[in-house]
């Protein structure tokens, strides 16, 4: 897979890029299903692609902006022959511009997707591009402004998308009983009993719609909910026991597996970055 970052800002609060990938590889960890610390705003530029957030499924097309607040899982389901093209914006979601408020409520009930006509595509695409050309001691500042304008945007544009789909609903509610009960004993004969349907049914639709099995999601939520916790506490016990896991072993293999490192070294990293 050729990924090429054709601009990165970063510090401690927001990170922002646009970032070309000719010849994307669909068991890429960034592109399997997973959350952030953080709001990001997406923006499509180009490629074959659909974006599934919580369960909801939306086709993208140039001018699309997803949100997707703190802690919403998404993934996206990408034709690998297709070159993709993107920029985004995440904001730690304890700073985010009084705007955001507008648009908080009805992001995390499953209005993730905006859709920018062409007057507004410009704009948007200029304005990233005046940051990237501006000095470094510039950049931090136009991000927030750039940031407040693109949620005062989304506000003055919130709709419901008609191209949301929710395959039988059984996604979502699947999704919503693990968010719930994340820290209860959760396996998929638990969860399918309590949504009244067949396990071996559940699973194949989940597969189908997120791209793993529902145990996967199951582990894959718990990390990054103890990774969240991790970062704004630090306390790595405290972190998996509050996420769902009984031992710190199985914690540890599932975080080197999910993540691609041990907890303490992705907490050193994120304290050096």
């Amino acid at each position: 897979m050729k990924k090429k970052k054709l601009f990165v800002y970063r510090d401690n609060n927001v990170h922002l890029h646009h970032t070309l990938t000719l010849d994307p590889d669909t068991d890429d960890f960034s592109f399997k299903s997973h959350s952030h610390n953080m709001v990001e705003v997406y923006y499509f530029l180009r490629g074959n692609a659909r974006f599934v957030v919580e369960g909801n499924i939306f086709t993208l097309e140039r001018g699309s902006v997803l949100v997707m607040a703190s802690g919403q899982t998404h993934h996206l389901l990408l034709e690998p022959s297709a070159v993709y093209e993107r920029m985004a914006l995440l904001i730690d979601s304890t700073i985010t511009p009084p705007e955001y408020e507008n648009l908080s409520e009805q992001i995390y009930s499953g209005a993730n997707l905006f859709v920018l006509d062409k007057r507004e595509q410009i704009w948007f695409e200029e304005s990233f591009a005046t940051i990237t050309k501006a000095p470094e001691d510039m950049q931090k500042h136009l991000v927030f402004s750039f940031a407040s304008m693109v949620f005062g945007l989304l506000s003055n544009k919130l709709s419901r998308t008609e191209n949301l789909r929710i395959e039988d609903d059984i996604i979502k509610k699947t999704i919503n009983y693990i968010n719930k009960n994340l820290s209860s004993e959760l396996s998929l004969e638990i969860i399918a009993n309590a949504l009244y349907c067949s396990k071996v049914s559940l699973n194949r639709k989940f597969r189908e719609i997120m791209g793993c099995t529902v145990w996967e999601y199951v582990i894959r939520r718990r990390i990054y909910s103890a990774r969240q916790r991790l970062f704004l506490g630090g306390n790595i016990t405290n972190a998996y026991q509050k996420s769902g896991f009984s031992d710190y072993s199985s914690f540890f293999r599932a975080y080197k597996k999910v993540v691609g490192i041990s907890p303490s070294e992705d907490l050193k990293k994120a304290k050096a970055d």
